[in-house]
């Protein structure tokens, strides 16, 4: 799920930073360039681990500011094929059976979720129900629903980085041409990170579902404890 991994940049300190230790300063900026972005074909930063080294210092004419080159480890968010992850529903469509849904890992801040969007391949037998705009699973003859805010549990297929959009002036005359909302607008947000994954196995799917089947399980455990207690009890 976690990923450590080296990198290396130029990092510009500006004039009113310049008193502070270099690695202090470095660090600020750093944190305030790469966390909680998606770095193209690597994952969604998280944290800085450390740094490595700090080179130059330069300042150059007309500008006042520090150039460093830094060599760091950042911790980034890139889960692997086949692990498990749980997210939520956010939202559902009629165009094929698959929810959109934002995974939380542990240990991460709540705003990492707004840059992850994974498309869940609904089970089968699936269908969508236009009344409550949510898919529904027939399971021995039991509606199961995926409401939306609801936990699920799901396993990744892989993960996919997206370029950015073009400007939204450029973009605008071709998806009024194509009769389409704009990529970035609330009717198509832009992802710069999917993640896709499938909710087809045991275990998989709402949360909610394994839990109550725990539930009767440890039930009919009891039962059958107090059952033979009872029995060993007559047969004494």
């Amino acid at each position: 799920m976690f990923v450590l991994s080296k990198l290396e940049a130029d990092v510009r300190v500006a004039p009113k930073d310049l008193a502070k230790p270099p690695l202090a300063a470095v660090t600020e900026v750093l944190e305030a360039d790469y966390l909680d972005k998606v770095i193209p074909d690597l994952g969604l930063a998280v944290t800085i681990y450390d740094v490595i080294s700090i080179g130059g210092g330069h300042i150059y004419p007309n500008d006042g500011a520090a150039y460093f080159r830094v060599v760091f480890r950042l911790v980034v968010f890139r889960p692997f094929a086949g692990e498990v992850l749980v997210g939520k529903i956010l939202s559902s469509t009629n165009r094929s059976p698959s929810s959109r849904a934002s995974p939380q890992p542990r240990e991460t801040p709540a705003p990492l979720s707004l840059h992850r969007v994974c498309a869940l391949a609904g089970l089968d037998p699936s269908f969508f129900d236009p009344s409550e705009g949510v898919w529904k699973w027939k399971y021995e003859g039991n509606d199961m629903y995926m409401d939306l805010q609801e936990p699920v549990r799901f396993r990744v297929g892989g993960v996919k980085f997206n370029p950015l959009p073009p400007p939204p002036h450029a973009q605008a005359a071709a998806a009024k041409t194509a009769n389409e909302a704009a990529i970035g607008s609330a009717a198509r947000p832009f992802s710069p990170m999917e993640i896709v994954g499938d909710m087809c196995g045991d275990g998989l799917g709402l949360t909610t579902w394994w839990e109550a089947a725990g539930e009767e399980e440890e039930a009919a455990e009891e039962q059958e404890r107090g059952d033979a207690v009872m029995v060993d009890g007559e047969a004494g």
